[in-house]
């Protein structure tokens, strides 16, 4: 992890500033300015721009992009099977059953909402508004009832999820928003009238992103609700994990999915297990401080030198001074406080779930990410931390598929990566010019001088954990440190031509 070097002063920041480039603080308010013009949202879910540490965090706007690749979030269903990863006692036993949403009492204050607006006064055509009356209470019975499958078909009747936003809403989410109080109807002369525009997600209309949070639940366990074991709602890190194994080990017979399509089934979990805090109206979320801090110093070329301890950095820094080593510190010991989750309740227990969903930011989608596709035998290549001046930060998961595809994840969307060079393959720069391109994307804007992307390398993290998970840990530290690791090493370079020789003999032409 290091070699010697150490002070005998201990630091413990909370955590490394975030700074980088001259025109920071003007970058900043720009940031700031998009915030308050902006909204994240998705199909499912609500878009994070989530901190890496403890840190307060400004959340950044998303623009109405579809990050998944090549056929986008639409159109490729979670899939069910009874494959080779489900058990014996788990087809044996009595499926779980799921009930009613959690928050399930905030669905029905919408409902109450909706079905005490005033029809005869608007000038919406009445039948219209009738009829989606019923639909709200249709839906809300469903729930109640624990009918997911009638439940995600009334929602889609009622319009919801919500496109991306930016856009317009469609006629039946329009009058779901009139009904729900959310825009404003204004009636014009000679008949007609016309809605005011409507926000949702970051930090615009609650009750649109609770409409939002309810359907992508609803998805969720509508298509979880016919795997072997059954589910609970919310679902269980076992049920879930199994479901994307039984996935990826369909039975006899029956096709194996894609890439594209164990993503799109990690995605849907995702989106319908987590809302994003800036979507419910609550403050970013702080996990507990990760056990056993690590810590780190600079030497006075400027090298970084990493322990997993500060105990460790002072037994290593008394050792550098005594033998006079290049690699003794430059002045202090840092300690790593990061704050990143680790388990399964990290992610389902910041503060009171809203809407069918948890809280959480996008640490705690990358988390979900990298357990269910980790599940489904992909393999973890890392996380990445980002960070810009003003405390906006954002990370992602990039992750190898068994079929050799790289895939990187943003909250509950994801993105294939495309190679400069088939015959070369995906390499680090590829990667680097995805992940560019996301967060230019995530951030509505094309300039990302003063962004600094802190990769951590899964092969780089002891086994005797879990790498997959530690690498979101690390790419804190990392970023912390400012530094950053390669994910996709270049290949070998081809042998000599004296080393083929040499493999063969003299090298001198051999006959028969």
């Amino acid at each position: 992890m290091s070699v010697p070097g150490a002070t005998d002063t201990v630091k413990t920041p909370n955590p490394a500033p975030r700074n980088t480039g001259a025109d920071s603080s003007k970058q900043a308010k720009e940031f700031k300015e998009a915030v308050n013009r902006s909204t994240t949202s998705s199909n499912s879910s609500q878009h994070s721009q989530g901190t890496s540490n403890s840190n307060p965090v400004i959340l950044a706007g998303r623009p109405p992009i579809n990050l998944a690749h090549p056929t986008g979030r639409q159109g490729v269903p979670l899939y069910q099977s009874q494959g080779a990863g489900s058990t014996t006692a788990q087809q044996a036993a009595v499926p779980a059953k799921p009930g009613k949403p959690i928050d399930a009492a905030q669905m029905e204050a919408l409902n109450r909402r909706v079905q005490s607006f005033n029809v005869a006064r608007s000038p919406v055509d009445h039948q219209q508004l009738k009829d989606a009356q019923q639909h709200f209470q249709s839906a809300t019975d469903a729930l109640k009832a624990g009918d997911y499958k009638k439940a995600e078909a009334e929602l889609r009747t009622l319009g919801f999820p919500l496109s991306a936003p930016g856009g317009q809403l469609g006629k039946a989410a329009q009058t779901s928003a009139i009904l729900l109080g959310s825009t404003p109807v204004h009636a014009e002369r000679g008949g007609g009238w016309h809605a005011d525009p409507v926000r949702w997600g970051a930090r615009g209309n609650q009750a649109l992103n609770d409409m939002n949070g309810f359907a992508a639940n609803a998805k969720m366990i509508n298509r979880l609700a016919s795997a072997p074991g059954g589910v609970s709602n919310p679902p269980t890190e076992a049920q879930v994990t199994q479901y994307m194994r039984d996935l990826t080990n369909p039975a006899k017979g029956k096709p194996q999915p894609t890439s594209q399509q164990v993503m799109q089934a990690a995605s849907d979990i995702t989106g319908g297990m987590i809302m994003h805090y800036s979507s419910a109206g609550r403050q970013d979320p702080v996990y507990n401080a990760n056990p056993s801090p690590h810590a780190f110093y600079k030497d006075r070329a400027g090298k970084v030198h990493e322990f997993g301890s500060v105990a460790d950095a002072k037994k290593a820094a008394t050792a550098a001074r005594a033998s006079k080593s290049p690699d003794a510190p430059a002045g202090r010991i840092t300690q790593l406080n990061a704050r990143s989750p680790d388990q399964w309740s990290d992610v389902t227990s910041q503060g009171a779930p809203r809407a069918g969903r948890y809280i959480g930011d996008c640490e705690s989608k990358v988390y979900m990410q990298t357990r269910l596709l980790t599940a489904a035998g992909f393999k973890s290549l890392g996380s990445v931390d980002v960070q810009h001046a003003g405390g906006i930060g954002h990370m992602f998961g990039v992750f190898k598929a068994p079929d050799g595809t790289t895939w990187v994840t943003s909250n509950e969307d994801f993105r294939q990566v495309t190679p400069s060079n088939a015959k070369v393959g995906v390499t680090q720069a590829d990667l680097d010019a995805t992940l560019k391109t996301m967060t230019g994307e995530v951030y509505h804007t094309q300039d990302l001088r003063g962004f600094r992307f802190s990769s951590a390398a899964a092969a780089n993290l002891p086994t005797t954990g879990d790498p997959a998970v530690e690498s979101i840990r690390h790419s804190t530290e990392l970023g912390m440190m400012r530094q950053t690791e390669v994910l996709i090493p270049p290949p070998p370079p081809p042998p000599a031509q004296s080393q083929i020789r040499s493999a063969n003999g003299s090298g001198t032409p051999k006959h028969p």
